[in-house]
């Protein structure tokens, strides 16, 4: 039996310090987002009681808070 593994930068799972590093913010305005802020923030995903974060999760995310282009 063999077994395939994705590994293509969309299926990446990353640690709550990753994700906060690739949308460039504080680890504790992710917390933050959880806790005070519920349903705002990124989805994650806890794994063995640790947050994890999937990179597609995270690309969504920032598309659906896209601004408006000036003049739209």
């Amino acid at each position: 039996m063999s077994t395939t593994v994705d590994t293509s930068h969309e299926s990446m799972i990353l640690t709550i310090d990753e994700a906060a590093a690739y949308l460039a913010i504080p680890k504790a305005t992710l917390y933050t987002w959880r806790t005070r802020r519920a349903g705002f923030g990124p989805r994650a995903v806890k794994m063995g009681g640790c947050l994890r974060y999937r990179r597609a999760d995270l690309d969504a995310w920032i598309v659906e808070h896209l601004e408006p282009a000036a003049g739209e």
